[in-house]
């Protein structure tokens, strides 16, 4: 039990640092455009570099996951992002930084790869909750992100928030080597083409992938283009900008703390359908219709509406299947990750075209997808398992 529960907290606060690294990246977007005179369709790129290679890794992981020694793998992910982390602070130009950006979504997929499913493993009675406590410690981590960044700027660098999250992740790297599993490996069960196409057949399975896709271009957009959404067109100063980003991912503690608790007791996809019906209006409300300081509750309140999307949505389709938790988890990551890095590339070639309020109609356009994708999914579970028509 007291394994267990170093485990969890290991996980949770690797998890923390990942997001604090995550959505350090919005907030540094204004200094590299200075610093290394990049014109905003290039800045868009940043996204697709960290998600190149965390693609490629989750991917692989996911699949051969029920092979892999879990513990030397994990180790490695954390210590290989912790490296990238100095290279990102030392990089003299934008095509390093963006290079640096590739390899350390290597070490974020394998570590990805494997935390979600091992935390399904400690906690498979409550798993929807493991997944929510998850992506609450991402969301304390994310929201503390651009904090931390708007530090180290006021402190004379930018680089300096990016030193200092290497160092926080030594300590854990050491830690972690010095435990062991809560549980036998081999919990995974083996993925072969069969299985997955099983897997990708299964409609619970087939409805996250793809309402994954319309929701993460969302969050993707929001955490690269907010802040310079409220320098250009909420009219707000570059610090407060950067808070902007961080009163939308503060939002995602409250939202998600509330995902948790009732994630055990509703159908998820009766609490998505819920979700999504009140998203869309205050996401249009957002960015279309209000501007300064007034962005701010809307941020806010947009914020923990979208927090509960992802977990409830990874919970939903693992269910369908548990034994292979990896896999699924990897399909949602895969799916997530291409729309999280093709949505704020496409934003940044409109915001250098047009402006950046037109760039926000993208996310909004394609998280339409994600109501009738559920909708749909709940008709065609309920036929299937013999309860509609």
């Amino acid at each position: 039990m007291r394994n267990r529960r170093l485990w969890t907290a290991t996980i949770l606060l690797a998890v923390v640092l990942s997001g604090l690294g995550l959505q350090m990246r919005g907030a540094v977007i204004p200094e590299l455009e200075v610093e290394f005179v990049v014109e905003k369709g290039l800045l868009g790129l940043v996204g697709p570099a960290g998600t190149l290679g965390y693609v490629v890794s989750i991917a692989i992981v996911g699949a051969i996951a029920g092979r892999l020694d879990v513990l030397r793998w994990y180790t490695i992910g954390i210590a290989l992002t912790a490296l990238t982390f100095v290279g990102l602070g030392l990089a003299p130009t934008f095509l390093v930084f963006l290079a640096v950006l590739v390899v350390r979504g290597l070490g974020d997929g394998i570590i990805r790869g494997l935390d979600r499913p091992m935390l399904g493993h400690l906690f498979p009675d409550a798993r929807g909750r493991a997944f929510g406590m998850y992506d609450l410690a991402w969301a304390v981590g994310s929201a503390a992100g651009p904090l931390v960044m708007t530090a180290a700027i006021a402190l004379g660098d930018w680089r300096l928030a990016y030193f200092g999250l290497a160092a926080a992740l030594v300590p854990v790297v050491v830690f972690v080597w010095h435990l062991e599993l809560p549980f036998e490996e081999g919990r995974e069960a083996i993925l072969d083409r069969r299985a997955l196409g099983t897997l990708l057949r299964t409609k619970e399975i087939a409805a996250m992938a793809l309402a994954m896709f319309f929701h993460t271009g969302l969050e993707g957009g929001l955490f690269l283009w907010l802040p310079t959404f409220g320098i250009e067109a909420a009219g707000l100063s570059q610090s407060n900008a950067n808070l902007l980003l961080s009163a939308f991912t503060i939002a995602y503690v409250p939202g998600r703390f509330a995902a948790t608790a009732v994630a055990e007791r509703y159908d998820y996809s009766l609490l998505l359908v819920g979700i999504e019906l009140l998203l869309l209006p205050v996401f249009f409300v957002s960015f279309f219709v209000i501007s300064g300081l007034t962005t701010f509750p809307a941020v806010f309140a947009l914020g923990m509406l979208v927090s509960g999307v992802y977990p409830l949505l990874v919970a939903f389709g693992t269910d369908a299947a548990p034994e292979y938790s990896a896999p699924i988890n990897a399909i949602a990551a895969v799916s997530s990750s291409i729309s999280f890095a093709l949505v704020p590339m496409a934003m940044g070639f409109v915001a250098e075209a047009q402006g950046i309020r037109p760039a926000m109609w993208i996310p909004l356009v394609l998280a339409l997808g994600v109501l009738p994708t559920i909708l749909a999914a709940r008709r065609s579970i309920s036929i299937r398992d013999g309860r509609g028509e």
